[in-house]
């Protein structure tokens, strides 16, 4: 079941950038973010939070398909993706996997590990600065 669940949401993601939605999301964001590669990642790692963070590195790079392969915003958009995804269970597939195998809950999961990812996110982001 997980690989249908990547499946599909792969093929929305494939379904919005044809639509051009991606395009225009990447335009709003990077206006938002005033073209800094580390708000940009920042938003992208907290977005990482709610929505699994392979689908939000595949829309990434569907957005941000021009910007060079040696660019300093895909390290930053690796890190954020996969650090930010653990600041909440349902953000990466070892929270959902820990949630379900250990009977974990959503705030104690979010209480003894996700402010620590949060930590390890922003120290992350400063480190790299």
């Amino acid at each position: 079941t997980g690989l249908l669940f990547f499946t599909g949401v792969l093929l929305a993601i494939g379904a919005l950038d044809t639509a051009g939605v991606l395009k225009q999301y990447a335009t709003m964001i990077t206006k938002l973010c005033r073209n800094s590669a580390v708000r940009l990642s920042i938003l992208l790692g907290l977005s990482s939070a709610l929505v699994d963070n392979v689908p939000l590195v595949e829309a990434s790079i569907d957005m941000f398909r021009e910007t060079p392969t040696d660019d300093p915003l895909w390290q930053l958009v690796a890190l954020a993706a996969g650090t930010g995804g653990s600041t909440l269970a349902i953000g990466s597939i070892a929270g959902v996997t820990l949630m379900s195998m250990e009977h974990v809950g959503f705030l104690w999961y979010f209480r003894n590990v996700g402010l620590w990812a949060a930590v390890g996110f922003f120290c992350g982001i400063g480190v790299y600065q």
